[in-house]
């Protein structure tokens, strides 16, 4: 048994010395034998077979509300789909377990390279699916903590426990002992209830303007207003700003009798008619100055 398994690495290393040296003949031979031999195989290309300059990958972002955005990373033809998943953990907050990426039309694996997929020089695209976090059995707590402990990694910390943060338990007086006057301290003042609704989900509390939760893209409870007296901030009103001009496109587009395009033609994908909707009355009711219906 031993000579079979010494006879295998030989031819097996015969292989790999023919294929690189371009030698046919040697190569198939050994091809032959070791298929007769039904020896298991795992060929593999080297590493610096793979191309390691930076290149930037066209990224278009789907999530379960069919809301499509496009991003560009910069990445490595020689990186593997975990370490693209922890690079948009890490830049984006969207956990590895809510990411399924479709590169070169096929389902990439965690395990496998870009360079796999085609992914070799600048403007290569590729499509990231977010999945609803309503799948997971993560809750938003679990998802900080998992945040915190890859950004940890991807500092050279591993194998730590993160604590939770807070003041310690207060030390009980010494029995007997007198408080000195001056030095209690005084009721904290309770803060005011966050504004904006809970998601009947995964419970994140949203901005009221927000059409689903940004947390696990479940939609916003149809019995929800927005208060009349509410101010949107800075970044609520750039979003429902982007909002608005991707409804007007899409409503010109139907009218025009074709559907809105990403620019370019690349990773067309169709938006979703009703979000669009609820995206528009979102913006309807998150700008105190919109007219009265």
């Amino acid at each position: 048994m031993d000579e079979k398994i010494k006879k295998a690495e030989e031819v097996a290393q015969r292989l790999t010395r023919a294929v690189a040296g371009g030698d046919e003949q040697v190569a198939m031979q050994c091809a032959i034998w070791l298929a007769e031999q039904r020896v298991p195989l795992n060929v593999q290309l080297k590493p610096e077979v793979s191309p390691t300059q930076d290149i930037r990958l066209w990224v278009s972002v789907e999530d379960a509300q069919m809301h499509t955005v496009t991003i560009w990373l910069t990445v490595r033809p020689d990186m593997t789909v975990a370490s693209l998943k922890d690079m948009v953990f890490l830049d984006y907050g969207f956990p590895p377990t809510l990411q399924q990426w479709v590169i070169g039309q096929r389902l990439a694996r965690d395990q496998e390279t870009l360079h796999s997929h085609g992914v070799r020089r600048d403007g290569d695209s590729a499509y990231l699916y977010l999945l609803s976090a309503c799948n997971t059995s993560l809750n938003p707590q679990e998802l900080q903590r998992e945040r915190q402990l890859r950004m940890l990694e991807d500092l050279g910390f591993k194998d730590l426990t993160l604590q939770p943060r807070g003041p310690l338990d207060p030390v009980p007086p010494k029995p007997g002992a007198a408080q000195e006057p001056g030095r209690g301290q005084p009721d904290a003042v309770p803060e005011p209830p966050p504004v904006g609704w809970t998601c009947p989900g995964c419970t994140f509390i949203n901005k009221p303007t927000r059409p689903g939760c940004e947390m696990c893209c479940r939609a916003r409870p149809e019995a929800y207003q927005v208060p009349a007296s509410y101010q949107p901030d800075e970044e609520e009103r750039a979003r429902l700003a982007g909002e608005e001009e991707a409804l007007r496109q899409y409503q010109q587009g139907v009218s025009a009798g074709h559907h809105p395009q990403q620019p370019g033609g690349r990773g067309v994908l169709p938006l979703h008619r009703q979000h669009l909707l609820m995206l528009g009355q979102a913006a309807g009711e998150g700008d105190p100055s919109a007219p009265e219906p």
